[in-house]
C-alpha cells in the first residue's frame, strides 16, 4: 500500500513537472502558426553600402539569420528570400530591376503572413546614425506594424530614428503582403558601424524587433 501510495505521489509530481513545461513551451511559442519571408538585401556583385569594415550585403544576411532564427524559436515558419551570397536576377538586362522583380515574386506567392527586409543605410556625411523602419502605405497594416517596431527598438536602445513612410522604393510599392523595411543603421557612421558589428548588440536588436512584431499580432 505504501508502495502504491508513494508511486501516486511520484506520478502526480511528474504530470505537474510535464504539465508545467508543455505550458511554458505554448506561450513562449508565442508566433506559432504565423509565416514571415525575411528579405536580406542585396547579396552577390550587388554589395550595397561598403565601408573599410564590412560590405552591407553581409551584415544584411548576418542580421537575416538571426531574425529567422529568432522567429522560428518563438514557433513561426520563416522563408529566406536568399541563404547564401547571391542575388536573384536571371537576366543580363537590368539586373538589379531583375532582382528585386524576383524576391517580390517570391513573398506575395508564399501568402505569408508578413515580410521584414534587412538593410544598412548610408550617406555622404558620417554624422547621420540610427536604426529607422520605412513603411509604404500601400497596405495599411504596414504604419502599424512601423510605429510598433520602431517604440519597440525605442524602449532598448538608443540610437533609433522616428519610422518613416516611403512609397517610392520599387520592390516595397508591389508587394501585397504587410511589411516593412528597417535600415539597422548607417554604415557610413563609424558609432554605428562598430555597434552593429557586435554580437550582443545584433541580438538585441533582432529580439526587439520580434518583440514588436508580437506586438502587432496581439494588437
Amino acid at each position: 500500500m505504501n508502495r502504491y501510495k508513494t508511486l501516486m505521489i511520484v506520478m502526480f509530481f511528474l504530470f505537474v513537472f510535464c504539465f508545467s513545461k508543455v505550458n511554458a513551451n505554448v506561450r513562449h511559442y508565442s508566433l506559432l502558426g504565423r509565416c514571415f519571408y525575411v528579405d536580406p538585401g542585396h547579396g552577390g556583385r550587388d554589395s550595397g553600402a561598403i565601408s573599410s569594415t564590412f560590405m552591407e550585403k553581409d551584415m544584411n544576411m548576418i542580421l537575416s539569420n538571426k531574425l529567422a532564427s529568432e522567429l522560428f524559436n518563438r514557433g513561426a515558419m520563416v522563408f529566406l528570400t536568399r541563404d547564401g551570397d547571391y542575388d536573384l536576377s536571371r537576366s543580363t538586362i537590368n539586373k538589379k530591376r531583375d532582382d528585386l522583380y524576383r524576391r517580390v515574386r517570391l513573398i506575395n506567392s508564399s501568402k505569408c503572413d508578413m515580410y521584414i527586409s534587412i538593410h544598412m543605410n548610408a550617406s555622404p556625411s558620417s554624422k547621420w546614425q540610427g536604426i529607422q523602419v520605412f513603411y509604404s502605405n500601400i497596405l495599411k497594416e504596414n504604419k502599424l506594424l512601423a510605429a510598433l517596431i520602431t517604440d519597440s527598438l525605442s524602449s532598448n536602445m538608443k540610437n533609433v530614428r522616428d519610422y518613416k513612410k516611403e512609397n517610392g522604393y520599387y520592390m516595397y510599392s508591389k508587394l501585397k503582403v504587410p511589411g516593412v523595411l528597417i535600415e539597422a543603421g548607417f554604415i557610413s557612421n563609424s558609432n554605428d558601424n562598430y555597434k552593429i558589428r557586435q554580437n550582443e548588440y545584433q541580438d538585441i536588436f533582432v529580439k526587439n524587433v520580434v518583440n514588436g512584431i508580437e506586438k502587432y499580432f496581439n494588437n
